[in-house]
């Protein structure tokens, strides 16, 4: 020991018992007295750390005024980084032997932060620092602990910053490590269940829930950079990229203006699930209402400037969960010529569903399932319309390929995916729906199949429950039409639809005969809309409906007639 001292060097006197501050000082003195006088060899240090408890007893305070004091806190961690390299463990170690073999504790199965002393092997007298380092029962968890090292030594982050932060990012790791997802699986859908999972818990406030999700957007943005993932979160603007115009990001980031502690201010590519800098976007978002697309619907047709192109895009969208980057994809060869009338009917007279392959989000190569009347109305849209038929007269010279693109600007190119949500963006304002865009046509499109799928449950007297397994099913089977990588990114639609439809038993209540009926004749009220504009097919639809196959197929037969005079 340099030098002995003892917590009853100094007693309490009246004066010092008179106020909080006087103790503080009181105990400032203590500390600083200890810190200079005692070897570090000498204290207790467990785990990476000095022991406060053992400070705590010197200075006569509790463990807690050691976290609490700013000024305590700083003057001991200051003094811990200096003598790193004395530290030594409490205990001295001991020889194996029969008797002194110890039980440990059982292990438990979520992640520890260890505080991990860490020095630059390759900087002769480089600096020991502390790193809180994230472990599991399985071993550590490499690319947080990575990241823990790189804010330690290349930015300026003390030790209980980024102890924060993996604190943060172990939430995330526990959600995805629970659902078997790899980062390159990670998207804005499997975001949005995580923070939706985090509202249902109830243990984090809004704000929390945002800090939460934008140090793992943090996170994943350096693993980008440092090549772990390849294009999965933007950092930079996309003409910096070399990528398709319509590449959408897994992880969609936006450039917003950061104003720092000390008044500074810096651009910085953020989270658009937390509304940048100033607000947060999520929960916000809500999906259109039958009558609200209803409403949609008539401003779209209502508009002269391309209303076909715009209504069948807004289709796609609504009867078959396509994203916009997907519906852009889409080529006349997709789908059989208008000409070719009868290829739309099976030989009971009906529509057919028919199957189109486009690359889709995550998944690659992969099917969309198109409804007859939707793939009908869109080959009729290429072989007559004649706004389209102007555009490749002018742009195109009159040149058709089978190739083709249906869904072209009017420059003849392929439509932006950017210029449909601009457009559609302005119809929504028309429409007077606010907190919505085309984008949420999709979780319309989620929402119904998924209402259909409880009420089938219900009507085969199947016992459902949000604790029963019939919820993986379903998010199966709603992935796979919607195109998502993992089940659990549409786990928050299934969620809001649970909340609204859970009994005060926790039983799980089928909707009305009523509001089932409502939900058909909505849908045959939007189907019936988007057939307006064409009285004979309409008509031949009736006669179908009616199992007066002869009188359709004739009928047909001199619908082929008249539009091939019309070329």
């Amino acid at each position: 020991m340099v030098g002995s001292w003892s917590p009853f060097d100094v007693a309490f006197t009246d004066e010092n018992k008179s106020s909080n501050h006087a103790r503080s000082i009181l105990f400032q003195e203590r500390l600083d007295q200890i810190l200079k006088t005692w070897d570090p060899a000498e204290v207790p240090a467990f785990n990476g750390k000095f022991s406060r408890k053992w400070f705590a007893d010197q200075i006569g305070c509790s463990p807690s005024t050691l976290t609490t004091s700013p000024r305590l806190r700083k003057a001991l961690m200051r003094w811990e980084e200096k003598h790193l390299k004395k530290m030594v463990s409490g205990a001295s170690r001991r020889e194996d032997d029969e008797t002194n073999v110890v039980r440990l504790p059982r292990k438990k199965s979520g992640g520890r932060i260890y505080k991990v002393p860490v020095a630059v092997a390759q900087v002769k007298n480089s600096p020991t620092k502390i790193v809180p380092t994230l472990v599991w029962e399985d071993g550590m968890d490499e690319w947080v602990g990575d990241y823990a090292r790189n804010l330690i030594f290349r930015s300026p982050n003390g030790t209980s910053s980024v102890e924060e932060t993996v604190k943060k990012l172990r939430q995330f790791r526990t959600f995805q490590r629970r659902h078997n997802v790899a980062y390159e699986h990670v998207t804005d859908d499997f975001l949005i269940a995580f923070q939706a999972e985090m509202e249902a818990q109830g243990r984090a406030s809004p704000k929390r829930r945002d800090e939460i999700v934008s140090a793992v957007h943090d996170f994943l943005k350096w693993a980008d950079g440092q090549g772990r993932l390849v294009n999965q979160v933007q950092t930079r603007p996309k003409n910096e990229y070399d990528l398709p115009d319509d590449y959408q990001f897994p992880i969609s980031s936006e450039l917003v203006t950061v104003r720092g502690r000390h008044g500074k201010s810096y651009d910085k590519w953020v989270s658009t699930l937390t509304g940048g800098a100033t607000h947060s976007t999520y929960g916000t978002r809500r999906t259109p209402t039958s009558e609200e697309v209803l409403k949609l619907g008539e401003v779209v047709d209502g508009d002269e400037r391309n209303g076909v192109r715009n209504k069948l895009i807004m289709d796609w969208a609504l009867f078959t969960g396509a994203r916009v980057s997907e519906i852009v994809q889409l080529r006349e060869s997709d789908l059989p010529s208008f000409d070719n009338v009868q290829a739309f009917f099976d030989d009971d007279g009906g529509l057919k569903v028919f199957e189109v392959w486009v690359d889709r989000k995550n998944r690659g190569r992969s099917m969309l399932r198109v409804p007859g009347d939707l793939a009908l109305r869109t080959a009729e849209y290429i072989a007559l319309d004649a706004q389209r038929l102007h555009i490749i007269g002018g742009s195109l010279e009159g040149h058709r390929r089978n190739d083709d693109f249906i869904f072209l600007s009017e420059r003849g190119r392929t439509l932006h995916t950017d210029s449909i949500t601009r457009i559609f963006r302005g119809f929504f304002k028309t429409a007077g729906i606010k907190k919505a865009n085309i984008h949420r046509l999709r979780a319309k499109f989620i929402t119904e199949m998924i209402e259909f799928q409880l009420d089938r449950y219900a009507a085969g007297g199947i016992q459902v429950d949000p604790t029963s397994s019939w919820q993986e099913t379903i998010l199966v089977s709603a992935c796979q039409a919607m195109g998502h990588s993992h089940p659990i990114s549409l786990l928050p639609y299934l969620t809001e639809i649970l909340q609204r439809r859970t009994t005060t038993d926790g039983k799980i209540e089928p909707r009305s005969v009523e509001i089932r009926e409502q939900s058909l004749r909505d849908s045959v009220k939007q189907l019936s809309a988007s057939l307006s504009m064409f009285p004979r097919l309409g008509e031949i639809q009736k006669l179908v409906a009616e199992k007066r196959i002869n009188e359709a197929l004739e009928a047909v037969g001199d619908f082929q007639d008249q539009l091939r005079e019309m070329l």
